[in-house]
């Protein structure tokens, strides 16, 4: 008896070894995955950066205010053309990636149901772009030529954004990859060339159009090798779909008004310097843009994948809790050294160094709220924030519309940062209800696995 617990008490050494290293390997495989992502994303996010500042140098204050309503409203146009399908297809998806027949179904659905809501998004948003432009000084054929590369860059998002959730799933991090420098690259060439030589609004924009172009087209092509392109759409997945849509609907749609709602504002005062100083300013907060890359391309489709209800709450604030960190390592050196963070968007903006600091919390504590979004979209968690968002939002910019007085600049960024900020205890209560969930779904499962590809 004795010799035989001796055994057995080896044999589970032995065992725990091993699980140990399988978890260890596990662990490492990710940690050089990310670190590779994060070495090319960095470059990309260069390239971008370059191209961004390019930009901003380049053109004049009332030019690059046109340019950014146009970002903008092009922006806004994809978000409604969306209403909610994003959340229901990696929700869904997390569950089908493996299947090709259910997930080409899923896609197909998917797209179908976004280029109906594309013919009534552009309706709205192309109308609106046009009479900003018009209030900030934009002629007629500018005006014209902008509101059709408006309609010219959504179009391709459409299917990008699908045919992306596609390689996200199946963790083709490579190829994503490769879109991204390439896109980078063919942006940062196209303005570079634009500077040494003419650019205006329009060009600068036109830029873009093909930049996503060219995201469609690729992400299209890999995104068939894992799905069959041929699969009729589901009705159930549509039904689904429908719902989550209709949910999330009245958030949407106020979203994509929150998103405006400073622009607005400064339109309405007549302030077109002040647009294009607060635009000018957020690429600052865009630093971090290799962060959010990684996290939506990489972080967010684990979290998706993930299954067991003991690892989700751990995942979950390994991700956020790094997410806190390096957005206030952001928001620290934009206080403390607002004079480099202010060369690298030009002379035209370096007397702005208090407003540095509220333009980059306003960003960070929005990128933070996007992260804790982007994990509870991932699993479709949004019972709270479907009925209370809208009423939160509005109550605090009541409060803070009848404390400001909004026809000063610095006010509107405070009032910016305020609704920032508001949204994100209903994405918390919406993680901890989720994950409560969860457990209480797989109490009487056995052995709850989280799938890793590659392992």
């Amino acid at each position: 008896m004795k010799l035989l617990a001796e055994a057995e008490a080896a044999a589970s050494r032995v065992v725990s070894r091993e699980s140990y290293a399988s978890t260890s390997n596990r662990y490492l495989r990710w940690t050089f995955r990310l670190a590779e992502f994060g070495a090319i994303q960095g470059i990309v996010q260069l390239l971008t950066a370059l191209s961004g500042l390019l930009i901003v140098r380049s053109l004049a204050k009332q030019d690059y205010a046109l340019f950014a309503i146009v970002n903008s409203m092009q922006t806004t146009g994809n978000l409604l053309a969306d209403l909610g399908i994003g959340i229901g297809l990696r929700s869904i998806g997390g569950k089908v990636w493996d299947d090709p027949d259910r997930f080409g179904q899923l896609l197909n659905t998917a797209l179908r149901l976004r280029r109906q809501l594309a013919t009534i998004s552009l309706s709205v948003t192309v109308p609106l772009a046009a009479w900003m432009l018009w209030r900030n000084g934009a002629s007629l054929p500018l005006l014209v030529g902008l509101c059709i590369c408006i309609i010219a860059g959504v179009i391709p998002l459409l299917g990008a954004a699908v045919f992306t959730t596609s390689l996200q799933l199946h963790a083709q991090y490579r190829r994503m990859q490769n879109i991204d420098f390439g896109s980078g690259l063919l942006r940062l060439a196209l303005i570079a060339g634009l500077a040494v030589t003419h650019i205006n609004a329009l060009l600068a924009a036109t830029v873009g159009v093909v930049g996503n172009w060219v995201q469609f087209v690729f992400t299209r092509r890999w995104a068939h090798e894992h799905t069959n392109i041929a699969a009729s759409a589901n009705i159930e997945y549509e039904r689904e779909l429908r719902r989550l849509s209709w949910r999330w609907m009245p958030n949407v749609l106020f979203y994509c008004f929150q998103g405006q709602v400073t622009l607005l504002i400064l339109t309405f005062v007549g302030n077109t310097t002040g647009i294009a100083d607060i635009t000018a300013l957020g690429r600052i907060a865009t630093l971090f843009a290799i962060f959010s890359a990684a996290f939506n391309s990489v972080l967010a489709p684990r979290f998706a994948r993930c299954q067991d209800p003991v690892r989700l709450p751990r995942l979950y604030l390994l991700l956020v809790g790094g997410s806190m960190t390096a957005f206030a390592l952001l928001l620290l050196v934009a206080w403390l050294f607002p004079a480099p963070l202010l060369w690298l968007v030009g002379s035209k903006y370096t007397g702005l160094q208090n407003e540095c600091v509220w333009v980059v919390a306003a960003g960070c504590v929005t990128l933070l709220g996007s992260v804790i979004f982007g994990l509870n979209a991932a699993k479709a968690w949004i019972r709270i924030q479907s009925v209370a968002y809208i009423p939160a939002v509005i109550t605090a910019q009541l409060i803070a519309a009848a404390c400001l007085d909004l026809r000063e600049f610095q006010n509107v960024l405070i009032f910016g940062l305020v609704t920032a900020v508001v949204p994100i205890p209903c994405f918390v209560i919406d993680s901890v209800i989720g994950m409560r969930k969860v457990r209480a779904g797989f109490q009487s499962k056995a052995q709850p696995s989280c799938k890793f590809i590659g392992d």
